[in-house]
C-alpha cells in the first residue's frame, strides 16, 4: 500500500537538485510537478511518487517505467531526462523522474475546449501511429491509449498540430511479465481492446484499437463506449464501434480496420502512419468532423501493400513529421482509403470467428453477473484528472497546467480503471 503524502511543498529540492514549483498533475500513486533543475538551468515536468512500503510490485513498476522511458528517443514521445530516488526522508524514500516539460494542454483537455479539424486529427493520429511504431518495434506495448495521455506542444503558426504520447506507467514487454496482479486488468475502460477486457493475451494491435478508439472520438467529439467500466467493457464485445458514415468511406474504413474485434485484422501501427501522413496537403475534399465549421474530410488513396510479416511488423521506424499549412475549422485533409475489416490482410472474418466472439462476450457477461458489480470501483466524477507535463496553451508564454497523473488501476477479472466521464487520465502524463 502506499503510505504517506503524495504531494510536495513548492520550494522543495528534490535529490538536492530540483527545485518544485506548481502542481501539474495528481493521481493515485505520483504527482507531477513544475520543477527548476538547479543544476543546468532549465525547467522540467518532475514525477514524484509517494512512499511504497512493503509493496514491491509498485516498486517494480516504478524501475519499469524507468528503464522503458530511458530507452526512448522519438520526437512523439515525452523525453526522459534523469531518474532517481530522493532519500531526504530514510525511512520513505521516493523515486522521482525528470522529464521534458510540455508547454501545451492534453489532448483531453483539448477536446473540451472546441472541436478538432480532421486535418488536425490526420496530425495527431500520424504522430501517435509513428510513436507506437517506434515502441512496438522495441517489444513495448503502452496498454493505455487515451486522451489524457496525449500532450499537445506548441508549434509556431502555420506549422502543423504536434503531439506526444506519454505515460508509460503500465506499459508492458511483450510476452514479457505482468507488472500486475494476476486475474486482472490493467487500463482505462472506455479505450480498452476486446482482449484486454477479455484478459487475453495483448500484443501491438491493443494499442492500434485503442488509438482508433481515440481518432473516432476526435473527430465525433463522443465517447463511443461510455458507462460504467462493466458496461464499458462488455459493450464493445456485443458491438463494433459505430463509426458514423458522415465522415467519408476513407475515414470509415480505416477506423473500422483499426477496431476490427480480431486482432489479426488490424492493421499494423506503419499502416496507419502512412495512410494519415498521405493525407497532409492533400486537396481532396473530405467529412466534416462533429462541430467543425466546414471543414470538410476524406482520406486519399493509400497503394495497395502486401501482407507484413510478423518481421516486418516489429522493425522500427521513425517517420519524419510532414509540413502542411495552419490548421484550421476549413481546411481540408484526404486520408487514404484502407481495407475493410473483413478484408484486411485478405482475411474475412470467419463464422467460426465470429462466433467465438460472441461466446466470449456471453461468458464475460455471465463472469461479471456473478462476480458483482459491487466488485469494481464507481466511476469517479466527470472532471478529468491533469494530464502530466501540461503547461499553458500554445498561444501564451506562461504555462498552464492541465495533466493528469497515474488513475488507472487494476480490476477484478475484467475491465479496469473506470472510465471518468469522458477519459480521465490514468496518471503520468508527460511521465508516462
Amino acid at each position: 500500500m502506499l503510505d504517506g503524502p503524495i504531494t510536495g511543498q513548492p520550494g522543495t529540492l528534490v535529490a538536492e537538485r530540483y527545485r518544485l514549483g506548481t502542481l501539474i498533475g495528481r493521481g493515485a500513486t505520483a504527482s507531477v510537478y513544475r520543477a527548476q533543475d538547479e543544476r543546468l538551468g532549465r525547467d522540467v515536468a518532475l514525477k514524484l511518487f509517494a512512499p511504497v512500503l512493503g509493496r514491491p510490485d509498485e516498486l517494480a513498476r516504478h524501475e519499469n517505467e524507468m528503464r522503458l522511458l530511458a530507452t526512448f528517443n522519438h520526437p512523439s514521445l515525452v523525453t526522459l531526462f534523469d531518474a532517481g530516488t530522493d532519500h531526504r526522508d530514510p525511512e520513505q524514500p521516493r523515486t522521482f523522474l525528470a522529464m521534458e516539460l510540455i508547454h501545451g494542454p492534453d489532448l483531453y483537455a483539448r477536446l473540451r475546449e472546441r472541436p478538432l479539424a480532421a486535418q488536425d486529427v490526420a496530425h495527431i493520429g500520424a504522430d501517435l501511429a509513428s510513436a507506437l511504431e517506434y515502441v512496438h518495434g522495441r517489444g513495448i506495448i503502452h496498454r493505455d491509449i487515451k486522451p489524457a495521455n496525449v500532450l499537445m506542444a506548441d508549434a509556431p503558426v502555420g506549422s502543423p498540430i504536434r503531439s506526444k504520447l506519454t505515460d508509460f506507467g503500465i506499459a508492458r514487454i511483450i510476452e514479457g511479465t505482468r507488472l500486475t496482479a494476476t486475474g486482472t486488468t490493467v487500463g482505462t475502460a472506455a479505450y480498452l481492446s476486446p482482449e484486454q477486457a477479455t484478459g487475453s493475451a495483448l500484443g501491438p494491435a491493443s494499442d492500434i484499437y485503442s488509438l482508433g478508439l481515440l481518432l473516432l472520438e476526435c473527430l465525433t467529439g463522443k465517447l463511443e463506449y461510455p458507462g460504467t467500466s462493466v458496461e464499458s467493457a462488455v459493450a464493445r464485445l456485443h458491438r463494433p464501434p459505430r463509426v458514423p458514415e458522415a465522415l467519408g468511406t476513407q475515414w470509415v474504413d480505416l477506423l473500422t480496420a483499426m477496431t476490427s474485434t480480431p486482432p489479426s485484422e488490424r492493421p499494423g501501427a506503419l499502416e496507419v502512419e502512412q495512410a494519415l501522413r498521405s493525407a497532409f496537403g492533400s486537396g481532396v475534399p473530405a467529412a466534416t468532423p462533429a462541430g467543425a465549421n466546414g471543414a470538410t474530410q476524406t482520406l486519399p488513396r493509400m497503394p495497395d501493400r502486401p501482407p507484413r510479416t510478423a518481421k516486418a511488423d516489429v522493425q522500427t521506424r521513425v517517420q519524419p513529421v510532414a509540413t502542411a499549412g495552419e490548421s484550421g475549422g476549413d481546411s481540408t485533409v484526404v486520408v487514404p482509403p484502407v481495407r475493410s475489416r473483413r478484408q484486411w490482410r485478405g482475411k474475412p472474418l470467419s463464422r467460426a470467428r465470429r462466433s467465438a466472439w460472441a461466446v466470449g462476450a456471453a461468458l464475460l457477461t455471465s463472469a461479471l453477473v456473478i462476480v458483482g458489480v459491487s466488485a469494481f470501483q464507481p466511476p469517479p466524477p466527470s472532471a478529468p484528472e491533469p494530464s502530466v507535463t501540461a503547461t499553458p496553451a500554445p498561444s501564451t508564454s506562461t504555462p498552464t497546467p492541465s495533466p493528469s497523473v497515474e488513475t488507472s488501476t487494476p480490476v477484478a477479472p475484467v475491465p479496469v480503471a473506470p472510465a471518468p466521464g469522458r477519459h480521465k487520465g490514468n496518471g503520468k502524463g508527460n511521465g508516462g
